[in-house]
Parts: C-alpha cells; structure tokens; sequence
C-alpha cells in the first residue's frame, strides 16, 4: 500500500502544480515551496547522509558538483543548454537513486514513520520535477521522467533486500554528494539561466 501511496503522491504533484497555472501569485508560492523543498531535501537529507558515510571527499564532490555546471557552461559558452543537458542527466540518474533507495524506505522492516515521511514529500518532488522538467524539455520528457521514477520505487521497493548493502555503500554516498552540488547550481541558477 506504501508503494501505491508515493506513486500517487509524486503523480499528484503535476495536477497541483497545473491547477495553479493561472494564478500568478498560487504560481509563485507554489514556486518558492518547490525551490524550498528541494533546498531542503538537499541541506536536510542527502548532504548529512553524504558526509556521514563519505566524510571529507563527499565534501568535496559537493563543492565539485557546484562548480562542475559553471566549468562546463564555459567550456561551451555558445551551447549553455547542452551544458545543462550534462547536468540534467546526471542529476536524472541522481533522482533515479534516490527513487530505488525510496523504495526500500517503503518497506514494512524500515517502520510506518519513514514510508509517510517518504510519501508526503514525494508530493512536492512531483511538483518540482513538473516544474524543472515540462517547460525546459516537454510533456513526453516528463511523463517519461514520472514513468521511471515510479520505476525505479518499485524497483526498490520490490527487490529492496538484495540492494540494501548497495544503498548504504560508500560509492552511492560520493554520487549524491556530486549529484547534490549540482542540484544546489539548478536551485541558486535554475534550470535555464544566465550568470551574471
């Protein structure tokens, strides 16, 4: 029931997120939760979790994936969106991780606080993937994104036990504190941006 309950709630997050379309000012918060959440999400749950099992190197990957966008917008200064292109894949796989390691949350031995914490915040990821994903690179991108998500879930959900060594290795802690940093670039910049 966890696992239909977090596909449900990060499907549900596009619907909100349309049904404000209109209002300018309902757009703005719902703008500001989202760049909250994900600053949140990061500072709160995937940057301790990273420094934890990874120490001073997952600190520096995270310093490394923040500054990996800005390396890379230069040495293509003429094409900036297959720049970030790069940096939506990684960020994508990022998601994807961090989607198998939802999963095995939602399972019975990781108790019922974890898998309700995990469904009430897939909500606002599902809003803020609609709003990353759908005006950057499409309705069929997104729906694809949406697709392997609640995929990936499954995925962990369904054959948690035998990756669950995988999800606490200290490889797993270095890739979200890279994929961190350049989430913090995407928050601070956004997804299409200038430096100034």
């Amino acid at each position: 029931m966890t696992l239909i309950l977090s596909i449900a709630a990060l499907l549900l997050g596009p619907l909100i997120y349309a049904a404000a379309r209109d209002n300018q000012t309902a757009r703005r918060v719902l703008d500001a939760l989202i760049v909250i959440t994900i600053a949140v999400i990061i500072a709160v749950h995937i940057i301790p979790a990273a420094i934890q099992h990874g120490g001073t190197l997952a600190v520096t990957l995270i310093v490394l994936g923040i500054i990996f966008p800005v390396l890379l917008e230069r040495l293509f200064r003429k094409a900036t969106d297959a720049a970030h292109l790069v940096i939506v894949a990684i960020a994508a796989m990022g998601l994807l991780i961090h989607a198998i390691v939802d999963g095995i949350a939602l399972l019975p031995q990781s108790g019922t606080g974890l898998a309700y914490a995990i469904i009430l915040h897939r909500l606002p990821v599902g809003m803020a993937l609609w709003w990353a994903i759908r005006p950057n690179f499409g309705k069929i991108i997104a729906i694809a994104a949406f697709a392997l998500i609640s995929l990936a879930t499954a995925a962990g959900y369904f054959i948690g036990d035998s990756i669950i060594e995988l999800a606490e290795a200290r490889t797993l802690a270095m890739l979200q504190a890279f994929v961190s940093g350049s989430l913090i670039h995407v928050v601070a910049f956004g997804v299409r941006h200038k430096h100034n």
